[in-house]
């Protein structure tokens, strides 16, 4: 078969056509400061730093994909949180901003595209389409709308409110808020396929089988998927964080192009209640990779591979990223076990 690009690939792999090989996303956020010799602080503060940064790393290890993002917590700052910095490991929330329910009712949906850290992000897609447009995807993504209200109060809060709060008090305030969430949701994911990202990855770390029940997951998170993804403008790819494997059959026919999986999800038994209907991205354990050498590295990803037939599955790892710690030969190792594996099709 002919060489694709790496846009060539992924689209066909995703839509169940067969491709020259099996692509792989290792998901970079973090290592592209090294590539540059900055601090994350530094490195996180201007959308030109990632987007060559993202550049240097795939010239680096030949990978399929670009992020334009640089971490999903910077959905925050449009709502007046603070982000903080570490030396060493992914950005993480500086503060709340809901303490009571009595802010709900004074919050308004912001406009991410005049948020200066959010026009950063465009800023980095826009520079990425000029250089990949048409040959790599451009991932973007968002905080998705019902995981969203638990980086604004903190988890326990959100899962209160949702589970031991009154009645009414619960449908007054999960209403609004998910209202809101939702509606800054959508504009921040359009505004990022307008500025040239491929994809919108939908971060919804609340809507796992990790924390939900498959009941919860019905009553509480489906209806704000099934309201949002008519409304993106382009392609939607859900990532729980936790395992779906429980809620998985809930999210093939709304309109998804593919979801994130856990290493908890058995990629065999996830792909029999998908069929061609929904592409399957993961599931490599990104925690554990920090002890993996290059040799189990390539074992593992040999087993994911050899797990699903191969139009519909991209091999990657479990969201959200590949921490600094996984050294250069286990990322090329993966790389090049998808490069190496004979794609027969199923």
């Amino acid at each position: 078969m002919t060489e694709m690009s790496s846009l060539q690939r992924v689209l066909a792999t995703m839509t169940y056509k067969q491709p020259d090989r099996v692509p792989v996303f290792p998901i970079l956020l973090l290592q592209g400061a090294a590539e540059l010799g900055m601090g994350l602080e530094e490195y996180f503060s201007k959308g030109a730093n990632w987007a060559q940064g993202q550049l240097k790393l795939r010239d680096k290890f030949g990978h399929d994909c670009v992020v334009g993002i640089p971490h999903v917590v910077q959905d925050i700052t449009a709502f007046g949180a603070k982000v903080m910095y570490w030396e060493k490991g992914p950005p993480s929330p500086g503060g709340m901003v809901i303490h009571s329910w009595q802010d709900v009712d004074k919050m308004t949906v912001p406009d991410p595209k005049s948020v200066p850290e959010l026009k950063e992000t465009l800023t980095a897609i826009e520079l990425l389409a000029k250089e990949v447009k048409g040959e790599v995807p451009i991932i973007g993504a968002v905080i998705a709308p019902f995981s969203l209200p638990s980086m604004l109060m903190g988890t326990e809060k959100w899962m209160d409110l949702l589970l031991f709060e009154e009645r009414s008090v619960r449908e007054q305030v999960m209403g609004r808020i998910l209202e809101i969430s939702s509606e800054f949701s959508i504009a921040w994911a359009n505004a990022q396929l307008e500025a040239g990202a491929d994809v919108i990855v939908l971060a919804d770390g609340m809507a796992s089988a990790a924390v939900l029940t498959r009941q919860q997951f019905i009553e509480f998170a489906l209806p704000t998927l099934k309201a949002m993804i008519p409304r993106v403008n382009g392609f939607v790819v859900h990532e729980g964080v936790g395992h779906l494997h429980p809620m998985l059959d809930l999210l093939v026919d709304i309109g998804l192009l593919g979801v994130i999986l856990s290493h908890l999800d058995d990629l065999a038994k996830c792909r029999e209640i998908v069929g061609d209907k929904l592409a399957l991205i993961g599931n490599l354990n990104n925690i554990e990779m920090a002890r993996w050498s290059p040799e189990e590295m390539t074992r593992r990803s040999e087993a994911a591979l050899a797990a699903v037939p191969c139009p519909g599955y991209v091999l990657s790892a479990q969201g959200p990223e590949i921490p600094l710690g996984v050294s250069d030969a286990v990322v090329q190792a993966m790389v090049e076990a998808a490069k190496n594996w004979q794609c027969q099709g199923g």
